[in-house]
């Protein structure tokens, strides 16, 4: 399905179509200009591995799901070229990106006790 006829199915009249319009391009404009310097945030804490990379994560992680979900949906805008099977696979596999990257934060900078973050003892 083409984009426009999508925002025509949600706003149906001219001008609630170029609102739709503008309100879909800026949070595409917004969320990758924030997203991709937080990306580069975290490679470079990464990369010069940053002692408190963890802590900052578990802040961070509610904007970064909220985001990497809202870009999950995206493989919907092609299912006209790529088809809706494929859309769908590819929306399924990066519903699960902002999980695995905490997992993999949380195995590689475990949080201090003093965060009242530890795992009960069993």
């Amino acid at each position: 399905m083409k984009l426009h006829l999508v925002i025509g199915m949600l706003c149906p009249n001219l001008i609630g179509q170029c609102l739709c319009g503008f309100a879909i391009f800026a949070a595409v404009m917004v969320t990758a200009g924030v997203g991709i310097p937080l990306r580069l945030y975290l490679f470079s804490a990464v990369a010069f591995d940053h002692r408190r990379l963890g802590e900052r994560f578990q802040r961070m992680f509610p904007v970064i799901l909220a985001m990497d979900q809202l870009w999950a949906i995206a493989p919907f805008l092609l299912a006209n070229r790529i088809g809706f099977g494929a859309a769908f696979a590819a929306a399924a596999a990066l519903l699960y990106v902002p999980f695995s990257e905490r997992t993999l934060v949380r195995m590689a900078y475990p949080l201090p006790a003093s965060c009242g973050h530890e795992r009960p003892r069993s």
